[in-house]
């Protein structure tokens, strides 16, 4: 009898052909889904100005402007960053009379010190004995003599009467300074060298930066065209 034809589709899938076809996605996920389409036509149907008004009673929006609000605030303008400052140093409170003693008393323990250094240096330069008590005993003496005048002077020093007051008086002590050091040789007028120095020293810390620098010109233009040889 004549062998019937088999076909190639009854033949059967080879494993290899099997493995390299794709799985097809659901029937069922390929029909659109109804709900979805109507619900997002319905949200576009919705006009922007009744979208606004359902925000609105949400209160998001309110919200969302309050937050920007606070972070304006918190960045500030340069402007208002000036101002700001400007409030805070007319509320800044005035120094008590007891920060400035407390400050008189902590400013004429170095100053004070200051003066037993340099009256060691005298006594260095004139070959004089010194010690370390003399050097304390000398800037314990001086400190209390230097408080009261550290006080007034530290107190009204942002008046420009004081601070007019200080320039002369820093130009002329440091003029005074350098006459005596150039032309008081003996010890006995040596002596007054430590307690100008410091007093001159002490007027320029205190005086603002121009006054300061101009009376260290003026002591300088004295020292070059006045005192030099």
């Amino acid at each position: 009898m004549p062998r019937k034809q088999v076909s190639n589709d009854s033949k059967g899938v080879k494993p290899s052909e099997f493995k390299a076809k794709h799985n097809k996605a659901p029937l069922i996920d390929q029909i659109p889904s109804t709900s979805s389409a109507s619900s997002s036509r319905s949200i576009d149907d919705i006009p922007d100005a009744e979208k606004l008004r359902l925000i609105d009673q949400t209160g998001l929006l309110q919200k969302v402007k309050k937050r920007e609000a606070e972070l304006a605030k918190e960045k500030g303008s340069p402007t208002e960053g000036k101002q700001q400052q400007i409030d805070e140093k007319t509320t800044e409170l005035p120094t008590s009379t007891s920060e400035y003693i407390w400050q008189a008393i902590f400013l004429s323990i170095p100053f004070g010190f200051l003066v037993g250094t340099f009256d060691v240096t005298v006594k260095v330069q004139y070959s004089e004995p010194w010690t370390y008590m003399d050097l304390i005993l000398k800037s314990i003496k001086s400190a209390p003599v230097l408080a009261p005048f550290i006080y007034l002077t530290n107190r009204y020093r942002a008046s420009k009467s004081t601070q007019t007051l200080m320039f002369l008086a820093s130009s002329l002590i440091g003029s005074l300074l350098m006459y005596t050091l150039r032309h008081s040789p003996s010890m006995g007028q040596m002596m007054r060298a430590p307690g100008l120095a410091t007093v001159w020293i002490y007027f320029i810390v205190q005086l603002d930066l121009i006054p300061a620098t101009v009376s260290l010109i003026v002591v300088a233009i004295y020292w070059y065209y006045g005192l030099r040889d």
